[in-house]
């Protein structure tokens, strides 16, 4: 189901949790809120699910305003970061629990647990207590819980934070393969870049209160629209300077460091003396012995190599300016620091901001 956030607000004091944050969460899509710790995320995910009154602004749902109304008559369910699990009551029981709260009959509830924990691939383990599973299998009993009761909206505080690196990364899978099978619309509050990355069809960026990009994962990765909405969704490489000629969609940049490059610009309307940011992702930046043969080469010295199995990280300094490159371990030479190298990268390699 559609859902739409209308300049919400919410204060804590003096400061702006959610200082006028409006967004358009299309039905079936899984949304993720993305941001570091205290930017708002969390209180804008309780303030959709009814648990925090908004200052302000709308939650609209199906086209219906459900801003004032409480948290069980809002047809959505949570999945908490610590799952939220009761655990005195087995795993049927906690599954069924909004059921049973619901007035549903027994045969029903039983036969909906049953296809709520077959659907998170526990099947069987109705009997058993919270404490007898791993954290895996008791995040899947909280997803149960929420799914069970059928919801417009199904929301997730990092539900996936508590568990570790290698279960994390399967957990990913099986929680986004659930919500394609199910077709629940799905926002989910993360500070993990690479959670949000490969669960989310969409995301929103979040700073201080506020969203400063939406898009796609690659929209936002490739053409991040701040500066913070770079820096916090990987390593980057910035270039501050002016534009000096600009022509078929190509401006010629003067940076401080020293460096002139050539960037591809669109249609994008620049002048000569126009300041420019210029952002190049060190994927994007090529290390070689030479000749070059991009738009954009300068020599370079490598001052220090970081071995990472399938990639090697470079730090370069040209001229006054000191770069990030990145390469495939196995696809590009390895060079070591006091290598002498070929920095370059092509116009399309990077984005821009006027």
């Amino acid at each position: 189901m559609r859902l739409e956030l209308r300049d919400l607000r919410k204060r804590f004091g003096d400061v702006a949790a959610v200082d006028g944050v409006s967004l358009d969460i299309l039905d079936g899509e899984f949304f993720a809120l993305l941001g570091p710790s205290g930017c708002g995320k969390t209180t804008l995910l309780r303030a959709i699910a009814g648990i925090v009154a908004p200052d302000g602004g709308q939650v609209v749902l199906g086209g219906e305003e459900i801003t004032a109304r409480p948290l069980h008559a809002r047809n959505t369910a949570m999945v908490f970061q610590n799952y939220a699990l009761f655990p005195h009551l087995t795993v049927a029981d906690n599954v069924g629990f909004g059921l049973v709260m619901r007035g549903e009959r027994k045969a029903a509830i039983r036969a909906r647990v049953e296809e709520a924990l077959a659907l998170v691939r526990l099947p069987g383990l109705g009997a058993r207590y919270p404490t007898q599973l791993s954290g895996g299998q008791q995040q899947r009993v909280a997803l149960a819980r929420a799914l069970v009761v059928r919801p417009a909206v199904l929301l997730l505080d990092e539900p996936l934070s508590n568990l570790d690196a290698r279960l994390r990364d399967e957990m990913r899978t099986e929680v986004r393969e659930i919500q394609r099978q199910v077709g629940i619309t799905t926002i989910l509050v993360t500070h993990d870049l690479h959670e949000a990355f490969a669960m989310s069809d969409r995301l929103a960026v979040m700073n201080a209160g506020r969203v400063e990009q939406v898009g796609t994962p690659a929209e936002i990765y490739a053409r991040p629209a701040t500066r913070f909405v770079a820096e916090f969704t990987g390593d980057a490489n910035h270039f501050d300077g002016r534009v000096t000629a600009v022509a078929e969609g190509v401006a010629v940049v003067s940076v401080a460091a020293g460096l002139t490059m050539r960037v591809a610009v669109g249609d994008a309307r620049l002048a000569a003396g126009q300041p420019l940011s210029v952002m190049i992702r060190p994927e994007r930046v090529r290390l070689g012995a030479g000749p070059g043969e991009l738009p954009n080469g300068f020599p370079g010295v490598v001052e220090h190599a970081t071995y990472l199995g399938a990639l090697t990280n470079y730090r370069v300094r040209c001229g006054e300016a000191r770069l990030l490159a990145q390469a495939q371990t196995l696809a590009a030479p390895a060079f070591r620091s006091g290598d002498h190298v070929l920095v370059e990268w092509g116009e399309h390699d990077c984005a821009v901001r006027a």
